[in-house]
């Protein structure tokens, strides 16, 4: 019995051993494939070399302290195997310097892993593919007039520089433009002036495409609503790879979403826009010095409430402070050869110089501005509501004050920027499908608050500066009842909580939208720049 039991005790332990092992068996076998296996998949799913290269697979291998530059690296490594597609390095030397650093402003510059520069959609949608299997960051570059780092630049990921894309299609019948991601807004005025059209575009040549992800700002946006008003369809590539239009009947709350969220579902790669007829246009700079500082402030508030009620007017201004000299664009849409009434409140100012007069199409007007004179720049970004006393005045002479603070800084500028925006603009979203972003029709001033300097050892100072502006005007026009929350998304600094100044309904929306359209949070997380929904 002794012998029995002792031998029974070992085959008990047996079958637990052959029961853990059959276990254990089942949990490999439901294991996840390895990131090795997954990415061999896709890429012979692509129809291409499912053999991940050695040396890539090595780099990813080399520095196990770092996961995110692992993957990285075996990203741009499996990008630089295949040679149909365009990839920049580091060891590319000038080539990589010039395009690492295409930005408006050296604020942004970052240094990638490397650039991948797509010609096609499908080459687009290679990448965010094989992307959401590494889980590599990136970063999303159109024109890169964006001055924050990180918002179209990485450091340590890999950069999307999308300025090989560049086709304008006009389609006479429908008066529709299809637009790459690559051009900028003075490719497409200059493909649409033989054909005598306009789009509702950016207002500087050299400004990209993704401009129409914000909201846009446009001199036609007078008459016609913002850039994002008139787009009808959205091609982008969602988390997963696929090619998807979002407009009116087709993922329409995609379309609603992406008027105004910038690169929180997808990469962007077309956008089609209306079309409208363009010939003569008056206009002009017209320039005047900063003791005239009060005069302009009140010249705006009087043009907003009876010029801008002329709906084919347009100005933009650039008060530079600092160095004394005030000026201002004006346009008009329409074939006249002298100052139309609507911006007699500026030229019952006198100026200095003034160069406006008719011009033969829009693209020669825009070409010539102000001058860019340091080479870094930087925005904040307050909206007030227009009143009938003094406020725009006194916002002025507050920026100005918190402008004095810049001569302590190399080449320090300061530039405001105050944006009339009529009921007019507002309005245009009840019949173009609506956008997210919350406005009220009543007539405001978006005032977009710009700093310049030379060297980067200022870079804090001024953010602060930014920062502490933006938040004295906030608290002027609060105290006067004139302050509204919502924040232009293309003028608003980083700390600003751009998306929730929507206000809850339409961001709760927008989260819900991203979560539909990108379950896995791929542009929450593995895209960081820009304003996000997390």
């Amino acid at each position: 019995m002794q012998l029995a039991g002792a031998m029974q005790q070992p085959a008990y332990a047996l079958i637990l051993l052959i029961a853990a092992l059959s276990n254990l068996v089942s949990l490999v076998d439901a294991a996840p494939p390895t990131l090795q296996s997954r990415i061999q998949a896709y890429l012979q799913s692509q129809g291409v070399n499912a053999s991940i290269p050695t040396t890539a697979y090595a780099a990813a291998q080399s520095s196990q302290s770092n996961a995110r530059l692992d993957t990285v690296s075996l990203t741009c490594g499996i990008l630089n195997a295949y040679r149909d597609l365009d990839l920049v390095t580091p060891q590319d030397g000038q080539l990589y310097t010039t395009q690492a650093e295409q930005h408006w402003s050296p604020t942004a510059w970052g240094h990638p892993n490397c650039i991948f520069e797509p010609t096609t959609v499908r080459e687009v949608q290679f990448f965010v593919g094989l992307l959401a299997i590494t889980g590599s960051q990136y970063a999303i570059r159109s024109g890169g007039h964006s001055p924050f780092k990180d918002f179209a630049s990485t450091d340590h990921g890999v950069l999307i520089a999308t300025h090989k894309m560049k086709q304008v299609e006009y389609n006479a019948q429908t008066e529709t433009v299809r637009i790459t991601m690559g051009n900028t807004w003075g490719d497409v005025y200059g493909a649409l002036t033989p054909y005598q059209r306009i789009v509702v575009g950016g207002r500087l040549p050299p400004v990209g495409m993704a401009l129409t992800t914000g909201g846009g700002l446009s001199h036609y946006s007078n008459e016609k609503g913002f850039a994002s008003d008139n787009v009808i369809n959205f091609e982008l590539v969602l988390a997963d790879g696929s090619l998807v239009n979002a407009n009116a009947t087709s993922n329409s709350e995609l379309w609603w979403a992406m008027k105004a969220g910038q690169n929180n579902f997808g990469v962007t790669t077309h956008i089609t826009m209306k079309a409208y007829p363009m010939g003569a246009v008056w206009g002009g700079l017209r320039v005047w010095n900063a003791t005239q500082l009060d005069a302009v402030s009140d010249a705006f508030a009087e043009y907003q409430r009876v010029g801008q009620l002329d709906t084919k007017s347009s100005v933009i201004p650039d008060l530079v402070t600092t160095n004394g000299t005030l000026f201002i664009t004006l346009i008009y849409f329409g074939p006249v050869t002298s100052p139309p009434a609507a911006f007699k409140p500026f030229y019952d100012i006198p100026a200095v110089s003034d160069n406006s007069g008719p011009h033969p199409n829009f693209l020669d007007l825009i070409s010539v501005g102000p001058p860019q004179v340091v080479p870094r720049f930087s925005y904040g970004f307050s909206n007030l509501y227009l009143d009938n006393s003094t406020t725009y005045r006194d916002v002025m002479r507050l920026c100005a004050q918190q402008g004095e603070k810049m001569k302590r800084v190399n080449g320090g500028t300061q530039v405001l920027i105050p944006q009339p925006i009529s009921k007019t603009m507002i309005d245009v979203a009840k019949r173009t499908g609506g956008r997210p972003q919350g406005l009220k029709s009543r007539a405001q001033l978006w005032m977009n608050m710009s700093w310049g300097w030379n060297l980067a050892k200022d870079d804090a100072y001024v953010y602060a500066l930014i920062k502490e502006t933006y938040e004295k005007v906030d608290a002027l026009t609060k105290q006067r009842g004139l302050y509204d929350p919502y924040i232009f998304l293309n003028d608003a600094f980083p700390d600003q909580k751009v998306l929730r100044s929507y206000g809850a309904d339409n961001f709760n929306r927008m989260v819900a939208v991203s979560k539909k359209y990108d379950p896995r949070g791929m542009f929450q997380t593995q895209v960081p720049g820009g304003f996000k929904l997390n």
